[in-house]
Parts: C-alpha cells; sequence; structure tokens
C-alpha cells in the first residue's frame, strides 16, 4: 500500500514540473488596422456677387480699395465691380433684370428708384434690413428713395443739395433773409461785379423757391402739382428778381459758376458737388450758408444721395441675400462714411458721422450741413420726370416775358399730366 501510495506521489511531482517548464502559448495577435483618417469638411463656396455702380472716374481706386477689404474680411464673398455712365447703368439694368440676369447690387442716384420700382426690379429695404439699422440713417436721408410709401434703396452720404456760397472779399457775412440779400446784391452789382447770380431757367433752383411759397412739384400721391398759388407766387418772385437786376438778365449755370470763379459775383446757389472746385478757386475768400428764409421761410432745396439697391431675385437666393446684406451694411457703415467725408467732402447719411469735428470745425463742411437741414428729399416717383419737363418750358416762359406767371402755372399742369397719363 505504502508502495503504491509512493509511486502516485511520484507521478504527480513529474507531471507539476513538465507543466511548468512547457513553453508558454504566445496568444494570437489582432489583425492590425490603419487608424480612421480625419474627415475634413468641405471647403465653403465661394460666393460671386455683381455690383454696378455710377461713380465719378476720381474715386475709382477708392471704391476698389474699399471692396478689396470686404473681401478680405469677407473670405468666401466676390465682389465684381462694374462701371457705367449713368443713363447706361440704368437702361441696362433694367435690360438685365427684366432677362433675369441682373447684378445684384447697383449704387445709383435716388430717382432710379422711380422706374426700377415701377418695374418691380428691385427689392424693397424692409426685406433686406431691420428697424435697427435703418435708425442709424437721418430720416431725411432715406426719404428720397422712398416712392408710394415704401423705402426701396440705402445711402452712404447725403447732400446733393444747393446753398449759397459767397465771396468774402465781396460781402463778408451771408445775409441773414432774402430781402436782405436782394438789397445787398443791388448795392455791389456796379462795373463788372454782379451782386448775385445762379442758374435762371432750371427747375432744381426754383424748387427751394417754390418750397419756400408753400408748394411742391409732387403731392402726397406723387401727383404734380402746379396750378396753384404757391406755384403762381414762385414765378412771380423769380421774375422780379430779373425784372429789378438782382441777376443778370441772363444766367444758366456756365454763367453764374464762371462768374464766382472770377470773383466776379459776390453770391450764387449752387450745390455741394461745386464746393471743390470752389475752394481751389477762391481759398480762404469762400463762404458757405444756407439760402436766406424768404419772407420767412426757408428756401426748401432738395436733398438726394447716392443709394445702394437690390435685385429683387436676390430674395430668393440665401446665401446672395446673406452677401449683399454684409456688403451693403460695410459700404453704409460709420466708418466708411467717414472716409468719405475725410477723402472727398461727401456729407454724411449716418447721424453719428454727421457730429465729426471734420464737419463741426470745418467752415464750407458746417455752412454746407446747415443748409442741408433745410432741404426736403427729390421725389424718386417716375411722375418727378414729367413735373421736370412740364415745369422746365414753362419757367423759361416766364422768365422771357412771353407768358404770364399764372399762364404757365396752367400750362405746366395741363402737361404734366397729360405725360402722367402716358405712364399708366
Amino acid at each position: 500500500m505504502k508502495k503504491s501510495w509512493l509511486i502516485l506521489s511520484v507521478l504527480l511531482v513529474a507531471a507539476f514540473v513538465m507543466s511548468a517548464c512547457a513553453p508558454k502559448a504566445t496568444p494570437t495577435a489582432a489583425p492590425a488596422t490603419e487608424p480612421p483618417k480625419p474627415v475634413e469638411p468641405p471647403a465653403p463656396e465661394k460666393v460671386v456677387i455683381a455690383f454696378w455702380e455710377q461713380e465719378g472716374d476720381e474715386v475709382d481706386v477708392f471704391m476698389d480699395q474699399l471692396i478689396a477689404e470686404f473681401e478680405a474680411a469677407n473670405p468666401t464673398i466676390d465682389v465684381e465691380r462694374t462701371h457705367y455712365d449713368n443713363e447706361a447703368l440704368r437702361d441696362q439694368f433694367q435690360t438685365a433684370a427684366l432677362a433675369e440676369a441682373a447684378p445684384e447690387v447697383v449704387r445709383v442716384p435716388n430717382d432710379f428708384a422711380g422706374p426700377f420700382s415701377a418695374l418691380d426690379i428691385v427689392a424693397p429695404v424692409d426685406q433686406l434690413f431691420d428697424k435697427a439699422f435703418l435708425d442709424l440713417f437721418f430720416p431725411g436721408a432715406l426719404e428720397p428713395a422712398v416712392v408710394k410709401g415704401t423705402l426701396w434703396g440705402v445711402p452712404d452720404n447725403y447732400g446733393n443739395h444747393l446753398m449759397l456760397l459767397y465771396n468774402k472779399d465781396l460781402i463778408p457775412e451771408a445775409p441773414k433773409t432774402f430781402e436782405e440779400l436782394i438789397e445787398k446784391a443791388k448795392a455791389l452789382t456796379q462795373g463788372d461785379i454782379q451782386g448775385f447770380a445762379y442758374n435762371l431757367n432750371e427747375p432744381f433752383w426754383g424748387a427751394g423757391f417754390y418750397g419756400a411759397f408753400g408748394g411742391w412739384p409732387l403731392d402726397a400721391n406723387d401727383q404734380p402739382q402746379f396750378n396753384n398759388e404757391a406755384f403762381i407766387n414762385y414765378l412771380k418772385f423769380v421774375k422780379s428778381l430779373k425784372d429789378e437786376g438782382v441777376v443778370p438778365q441772363e444766367c444758366d449755370y456756365n454763367c453764374a459758376d464762371t462768374l464766382f470763379k472770377e470773383g466776379k459775383a459776390a453770391m450764387i446757389i449752387n450745390g455741394d458737388w461745386s464746393l471743390g472746385s470752389y475752394v481751389e478757386a477762391l481759398g480762404d475768400k469762400l463762404g458757405v450758408a444756407p439760402v436766406p428764409p424768404i419772407k420767412g421761410n426757408p428756401y426748401t432745396e432738395m436733398t438726394s444721395g447716392k443709394y445702394f439697391m437690390v435685385y429683387k431675385g436676390v430674395l430668393d437666393d440665401p446665401a446672395k441675400k446673406d452677401a449683399v446684406v454684409k456688403f451693403i451694411t460695410f459700404m453704409t457703415s460709420a466708418d466708411v462714411q467717414k472716409r468719405w467725408l475725410d477723402n472727398f467732402k461727401r456729407l454724411p447719411s449716418n447721424k453719428e458721422v454727421a457730429k465729426d469735428p471734420a464737419i463741426t470745425s470745418d467752415p464750407i463742411l458746417a455752412g454746407s450741413m446747415a443748409a442741408l437741414s433745410y432741404g426736403r428729399g427729390m421725389p424718386a416717383a417716375p411722375e418727378m420726370r414729367c413735373a421736370w419737363d412740364a415745369w422746365r418750358p414753362n419757367l423759361e416762359g416766364v422768365m422771357a416775358g412771353t407768358i404770364t406767371p399764372d399762364e404757365a402755372a396752367a400750362a405746366a399742369q395741363a402737361a404734366a399730366d397729360e405725360c402722367v397719363a402716358t405712364l399708366k
């Protein structure tokens, strides 16, 4: 029995030793796999917007600089600028829009809002911008782009208005009233010096006088209004300036402009676009002020600016709409308007920039801004074209003495009404 137990023990020990000495099994390695490559998001697609404008050559470089800055800040947006002359831009845009191939944005005078809105080819501003954005602008700056109660454009400047310009060597201070202007003009008119001159036969200059007598070329419904006491009294007044020798017997724009540049006119009425050339011609002798009130009523010159308008088709493309809103927001920003002011003396449409010391400390710009405060937005409705065309020949007839103010008022109304009928 003991022997059997001994043999069993020996066998168990041997088995244990053999088990311990056996080579360990190598674990099977998992098949090798490459780590997943990171998925890069697709590059955002470029949005290209076409931009047409009709500015003068002197701002080409500046405008391209603004576009380059915008593109750098918005790398997914490209802006392609094309320049046209004024009438060519209007015709080209209308043709392209009706063919559904128009540029996304145009920068144009306010009166383009009339035909563009009538053709239904531009987008109402309230479908692009909110009230907070529009509150940055003077109400007066937006008014010229309103047709039928709807705003059609956003301005990056405000002005294009008339003012009194005077030669300080001939008259040290601007007259406070038009009655004083008449008195001083008569006293100054002697030899080759003319006391006062302006573009006699142009309705744009006449609008301020018409406004002072309580009238305006279009009524609240955008219908021409000429056959009234205000228009008759305005015509009598401007005719009296000629009859009494307050102004030259014949004087157009070039006449008044040349007299003033040559130091031969003490006072003229001209627009903000002329300031640069007059500063060059007269230097410190140039004075600027509002045209003085007539019998206590302000000379209500027409005002306007340059307006960004948007092709209506943009509203159907969210990406282009977003790009256009960003572009116009940048181009009408306070910073850009300040640069227009500093570089080109363009008065701003932004409320805050209007308070800038560059304006308030500059006698020329401060005088221009003061004149602007009396202005009223130039109507942009298509009917205004009828008003201009009816007004001009009848004003010319009164100044030439071939018709009376009463006859001119009736004739202008009839011509304007006939023209409006063709628009419908």
